[in-house]
């Protein structure tokens, strides 16, 4: 929400109303002791329309939703359905990026980022 000081005291779903909705979809990242998982809320996209670049430690996941008519709707009551496309970026680092992989079902995107193993020292006893 943004709130402008002007009108602090108005109700602020009045001037929610007129922003522009929020662009962007929501995720959860989390880690076990081998890999970091980034999941992400895509409802009504599909894996063709998903794209997932790793480059320079950043990890940017892509969605476009093209509404395809063949039609030239001139009249509508309601229109709530457009053309969009969603980002995300997030920086992470010593990952083996030769083992990145990802999987979509149900509106659901996981993405799975292996971190790199280093060598351990061992301690003789």
């Amino acid at each position: 929400m943004i709130q402008n000081t002007s009108t602090r005291n108005l109700p602020n779903d009045l001037f929610d109303s007129l922003l522009p909705e929020r662009q962007d979809f929501k995720v959860d990242v989390y880690q076990d002791e081998n890999q970091y998982f980034v999941k992400a809320e895509l409802p009504g996209f599909n894996k063709e329309n998903v794209s997932i670049d790793y480059n320079e430690n950043t990890l940017t996941i892509t969605a476009s939703n093209v509404n395809t008519t063949n039609e030239e709707i001139s009249s509508y009551i309601i229109k709530e359905r457009n053309t969009s496309e969603v980002s995300r970026k997030f920086i992470f680092k010593n990952i083996n990026d030769t083992n990145i992989s990802a999987s979509m079902a149900d509106g659901m995107l996981t993405v799975k980022l292996p971190k790199k193993q280093y060598k351990k020292q061992i301690i003789i006893d």
